[in-house]
């Protein structure tokens, strides 16, 4: 039996997305700029929003939207994303194409994030390749990071004073920066979770010190041993450079005893 037609009004519905945002775990990613698209957000900026999809084939149906807001303190996003592409922005007014991009890789940082109550994963920031280890360019992503980790990144000299340091948290440090300061300090990150890439990076900061208290402690002993052949040479000169004895003067000649004088001669007047 037929039922009886309604109207509808479907002039504002719009498209489906085409988004896959289905929970993955927490890493970066290397991603597919697979396309990219002009609107509006809610508040009615002009905004650029960008298709991301994995590398990887375990994610190949997930389709990240990356979304870039033409306004001054939201262009920073575009920017970075157009930089990890490959392409050269200088800091100054100039025309760009948006689609230069498209078919270009990145580096994603994915987070956990939530929609209607479920947990879904999106897009936090997106870097250049070498972020990632050669293996990791291939196409896999990476495995979850959580936790803290000692910071050894570009900080500034710590100030001498009494107090003692306190270590910094590096939970505020983002992935990207995480897996940056491992890489510098030469720690292998493939495979390893942000727990145990915190203990690697703890280990080898503490190795590193004990390296330069250990060099610290040498420089200080080949002083010492330097100070002390000091000491002994300038006690051997010491001992070889006896005062000379000061040259004898000689004594002046002793005087002749002087000659008695002859009796003096008596006159005899004769008469």
């Amino acid at each position: 039996m037929a039922m009886k037609k309604i109207r509808l009004d479907f002039t504002k519905t719009e498209e489906r997305s085409g988004w896959n945002t289905r929970h993955i775990e927490e890493g970066l990613y290397k991603m597919k700029i697979a396309g990219v698209q002009e609107t509006e957000a809610q508040d009615g900026t002009a905004m650029l929003v960008y298709s991301l999809v994995p590398t990887d084939s375990r994610y190949k149906s997930r389709n990240f939207p990356y979304y870039c807001k033409l306004q001054a303190n939201q262009l920073w996003k575009l920017r970075d994303l157009l930089v990890a592409a490959g392409q050269t922005v200088p800091k100054k007014a100039l025309a760009i194409d948006p689609s230069v991009v498209v078919g270009k890789f990145v580096a994603a940082e994915v987070e956990d994030d939530s929609y209607q109550g479920n947990v879904r994963s999106s897009v936090n920031g997106t870097y250049g390749l070498d972020i990632l280890d050669e293996n990791e360019q291939g196409g896999g992503g990476l495995d979850e990071f959580s936790g803290d980790e000692d910071d050894e990144e570009e900080y500034d000299e710590p100030e001498e004073d009494e107090a003692e340091e306190e270590d910094e948290d590096l939970s505020t440090l983002s992935l990207a920066e995480l897996r940056k300061r491992a890489k510098d300090l030469g720690v292998a990150t493939a495979g390893l979770k942000k727990d145990d890439l915190i203990d690697a990076i703890a280990d080898a900061e503490g190795d590193a010190e004990e390296e330069e208290d250990d060099e610290d402690e040498d420089d200080l002993d080949d002083e010492d041993l330097a100070d002390e052949e000091d000491d002994e040479e300038y006690e051997d000169d010491e001992e070889e450079e006896e005062p000379e004895p000061a040259p004898k003067r000689r004594s002046a000649p002793a005087r002749k005893p002087a000659a008695k004088a002859a009796p003096a001669r008596r006159v005899v007047k004769r008469r």
